[in-house]
C-alpha cells in the first residue's frame, strides 16, 4: 500500500509541474475549469486509483519466468481433477498432542463426493513430525494419519492435494530451514511415488513475512527438482507470497515445468468473511455485516470497539454504497479473479483458488449469498476452487445435524436434496 501511495503522490506532483506549460491556461475560464479538474484529481482518494491499477493485468513477471505455450499440458489436464474442492482444515496441521476440534471418519469422504466435491485439500503439519538434522526424518505417525486421508479420499473418487501447512520457521527465516523443507519433501515424494496421478503435492501454504515471492522462487525450483527425482509426472501446486495473494502472481518466477499449477487464496471482502474471528486481529471485531450490502438498516458499531479509521470508512461505504459498488459485495473479488484468468492465459499456467470462505459468525443467508456469488465468478473465469472448510469454523458440513450448513449446497452446487 505504501508503494501505491507513493506512486499516486508522484502523479500529483507531475500535474503541478506541468500546469504552467499549457498555453490554454492563459484563458481565465479555461484555467478555472482546468483547476477544478486538477483539484478533483488531487483530492481523489488514493485507494480509488490503486484499486483499479492492481486488478489490470500487465505482464510483469521476472525475466526468468518463461511463458509456456501449451494449453493442453499435463497441468491443464490435471486441473480438470481439481474443480470443486473442500479443505480438511484444523485437522492434520495441528502439532502433536494438540486437538483443534476436528476429526474425520472414513465415511465422510463418501459424503463429500455425494455432495458434489471432486477433490480435498489436506493441510498437514509435516514439520512438526520431523526429527533432528541432518535427516529430518518424518515419523511413521504422520505418514499413517496422512495415508488414512489420502487412501479414503482416492477410494471415494476424490482427487487429493497434500501440502505443508503452518511451517512458521519457513516464513520467519526461509534460508535457515530450506534444507529441512527440501528433505521433508524428498521423504513425502518417495513415500507417495507409486500413488495415482489424482494425488498432487502443494509445496507450501500461504508463504508470508520473510517468505516473499522473490525468496520462495528459487526454493520452489529446488523443491520441484527434488520431487521430480521420484515423481516425474506428479502435479505440483505452488503459491505466491503474501499469504498466497493474487497481487503477488506478478512476482512468481517458476521453472518451465509443464505440470505445475499455481494456487492463490482470497478472503475478500475480509471484514465480512472474518467478522468476529478473534485470531484475525482488531479490525474484525464488528459482527452483523451482511453480504451483499448495503443493509436495510445501517450498521452502527459499538463505540467501545475503538475501531481503526479504515474500518469505520469501510463500514460507511458498506452502509451507503449501492450493491454494484458495495465493498461487501462481488466487487470485492471479481477483478482479482479476472486478473487470475488473464495471468493464467498469458503464461499458460493453470490457476486454482485454493482457499476462500466465510466464518460462521456471519448469518446463514449472507454466507450462502457469498459462496454463491464467489463460486459463480470462479465458474465464469473457469477457475477451479477449494472452499475453507469442511467442518471447522468456516464449515460446509454440520456434523451435529449431519447435513450441509443452510444454503451451502445450493450455493456451491445449485442443487438441494
Amino acid at each position: 500500500m505504501n508503494d501505491m501511495k507513493t506512486n499516486f503522490n508522484s502523479r500529483r506532483s507531475g500535474f503541478r509541474q506541468k500546469a504552467g506549460k499549457f498555453p490554454f491556461l492563459e484563458n481565465a475560464a479555461l484555467c478555472r475549469a482546468a483547476a477544478t479538474i486538477f483539484t478533483a484529481l488531487l483530492l481523489s482518494p488514493p485507494l480509488a486509483l490503486c484499486a483499479a491499477d492492481e486488478t489490470i493485468f500487465v505482464a510483469s513477471n521476472p525475466p526468468e519466468m518463461q511463458r509456456l505455450t501449451n494449453h493442453d499440458s499435463s497441468a491443464y489436464r490435471a486441473a480438470k481433477l481439481f474443480m470443486r474442492g473442500v479443505n480438511l482444515g484444523n485437522y492434520l496441521e495441528a502439532p502433536p498432542g494438540q486437538n483443534w476440534g476436528v476429526t474425520v471418519s472414513a465415511d465422510e469422504f463418501a459424503i463429500m463426493r455425494s455432495e458434489g466435491f471432486d477433490h480435498v485439500r489436506v493441510p498437514v503439519g509435516w514439520h512438526h513430525y520431523a526429527g533432528p538434522a541432518p535427516d529430518f526424518t518424518l515419523s511413521p505417525e504422520i505418514f499413517a494419519r496422512a495415508d488414512f486421508v489420502v487412501s479414503n479420499a482416492l477410494a471415494n473418487h476424490l482427487a487429493v492435494i497434500i501440502n505443508i501447512h503452518h511451517f512458521d520457521e519457513l516464513d520467519t527465516n526461509p534460508a535457515a530451514v530450506t534444507d529441512e523443507f527440501l528433505k521433508i519433501w524428498r521423504q513425502i515424494a518417495a513415500h507417495y511415488r507409486e500413488f495415482p496421478i489424482q494425488l498432487a503435492f502443494e509445496l507450501d501454504n500461504e508463504p508470508h513475512q520473510n517468505a516473499t515471492t522473490a525468496q520462495m522462487n528459487p526454493i520452489y525450483a529446488e523443491a520441484i527438482s527434488e520431487i521430480r527425482e521420484s515423481n516425474p509426472h506428479r502435479t505440483i501446486f505452488v503459491e505466491p507470497g503474501n499469504w498466497g495473494s493474487v497481487d503477488e502472481l506478478k512476482n512468481l518466477a517458476l521453472p518451465p515445468d509443464e505440470n505445475v499449477i499455481v494456487s492463490v487464496h482470497c478472503y475478500e471482502p475480509f471484514y465480512f468473511t472474518h467478522q468476529g474471528a478473534t485470531w484475525a486481529g482488531p479490525d474484525t471485531k464488528v459482527t452483523g455485516i451482511q453480504f451483499p450490502g448495503p443493509p436495510a438498516t445501517p450498521l452502527v458499531p459499538d463505540p467501545s470497539l475503538k475501531l481503526n479509521p479504515w474500518v469505520t470508512n469501510w463500514i460507511y461505504r458498506y452502509n451507503n454504497l449501492p450493491a454494484d459498488k458495495n465493498p461487501s459485495g462481488p466487487v470485492a473479488f471479481e477483478n482479482k479473479l479476472k486478473y487470475c484468468r488473464a495471468w493464467s492465459d498469458y503464461y499458460s499456467r493453470p490457476v486454482h483458488l485454493g482457499e476462500f470462505g466465510a466464518y460462521t459468525k456471519a448469518d446463514d443467508q449472507s454466507r450462502a449469498n457469498f459462496y454463491a456469488a464467489f463460486r459463480q465468478t470462479l465458474d465464469e473465469q473457469k477457475i477451479g476452487w477449494c472452499i475453507w472448510d469442511w467442518s471447522a469454523g468456516f464449515r460446509y458440513w454440520d456434523k451435529t445435524n449431519n447435513r450441509p450448513m443452510p444454503g451451502m449446497r445450493e450455493a456451491l452446487f445449485g442443487k438441494s436434496k
